[in-house]
């Protein structure tokens, strides 16, 4: 994992809802790096989203 892929996981440690927007404006980097490395966590087993974009949430089920 890399660093933006740890620091995704821990924001949404405290916030299961947010989006790929709002992370990327925490963490200070472009939307599409943020979702590509969802991407890449999903791919890994390590997040799943449950719900619409709009009102689902997301769950980090392990680290590998």
């Amino acid at each position: 994992m890399n660093d933006t892929q740890i620091r995704i996981l821990e924001l949404l440690s405290l916030d299961v809802r947010l989006s790929a927007k709002k992370m990327a404006r925490q963490l200070g980097i472009a939307s599409r790096n943020v979702e590509a490395n969802i991407k890449k966590l999903k791919q890994k087993g390590i997040l799943i989203r449950h719900g619409s974009p709009q009102n689902g949430y997301w769950e980090i089920i392990g680290l590998r």
